[in-house]
């Protein structure tokens, strides 16, 4: 190559060198790459927190849901352990004071009117039963003896025993068993007298002790009559053991008593027993 046209080639070199610092540089590239780097950098992290704050609230919703959930299954179990608890109390009320209760003083009664037709039966004379009111006895009927001169009076087991046991009128048997019946029922009562239903509670405590007083007297009353029996002196010679007053007579209100008391646990228990069904 001659020296002429390295001199044209140095040349052209040299006008494109400064052409091109006679340029103003072009940043508008770089700056839009940038700006997208950076645009794309805040897309991504908005996204991103976006997506994390639903996760959040999404996590915090159902830790929400899931506390409900335990609570109320707490406060069902809780419901249904008191309930439980509220039931057995009542079956254990029923089995074990006013069902022997209800079922001995039916047993009770029923001896007791076989007892007044037998007398009846053999001194109609000086013995029967009238119609009485709701509150007489268990079926508003009223056995009464005669007194003489026409004069009648309510029996009591404790003031007339005297007057029929030994008699010859063929009932000691009925009151043999009277006398059995009451000894269970005084067995429940002193055992059980505290499972007494809470609203009967305040009216029942004081005819559980008036039974109580009133069978001790007729216990003792029996027994001396029996003696005398065996010994050949007939009832007619002594009253009894102990003098006997009018506070010592069967208190008829414990029937009314048990016999709510029974009728009321048996509609509870019915009505949990649908309920739960």
């Amino acid at each position: 190559m001659d020296d002429q046209m390295i001199l044209s080639n140095l040349k052209t070199i040299a006008t494109s060198i400064e052409a091109i610092k006679s340029k103003p540089p072009d940043y508008v590239p770089a700056y839009l790459a940038f700006g997208s780097a950076l645009l794309g950098t805040l897309v991504g992290s908005l996204v991103s927190w976006s997506t994390q704050s639903r996760s959040l609230k999404s996590q915090a919703l159902q830790a929400e849901r899931a506390a409900e959930h335990a609570r109320q299954l707490a406060e069902a179990r809780a419901k249904l352990e008191i309930g439980n608890s509220f039931v057995q109390w009542r079956l254990k009320q029923l089995s074990e004071l006013y069902g022997p209760l209800h079922a001995l003083l039916r047993q009770s009664n029923a001896l007791y009117r076989l007892m007044n037709e037998a007398l009846i039966s053999a001194a109609p004379d000086q013995f029967r039963l009238v119609q009485g009111g709701p509150s007489d006895d268990f079926d508003g009927k009223v056995f009464e003896i005669a007194t003489g001169n026409d004069q009648w009076e309510r029996f009591r087991t404790v003031l007339h025993l005297s007057r029929v046991y030994g008699a010859g009128k063929g009932i000691e048997d009925y009151f043999d068993e009277l006398v059995e019946i009451g000894r269970r029922i005084v067995e429940v009562i002193e055992g059980k007298a505290g499972l007494a239903r809470e609203d009967q509670h305040q009216d029942l405590m004081p005819v559980f002790g008036r039974y109580l007083a009133h069978y001790r007297v007729f216990k003792q009353l029996h027994a001396h009559a029996k003696k005398s029996q065996g010994e050949g002196k007939g009832a007619q010679v002594d009253s009894g053991a102990m003098p006997v007053g009018g506070a010592a007579v069967f208190p008829k209100e414990i029937q009314g008593l048990v016999d709510e008391g029974y009728k009321n646990l048996v509609s509870e228990l019915n009505a949990w027993r649908a309920k739960a069904g």
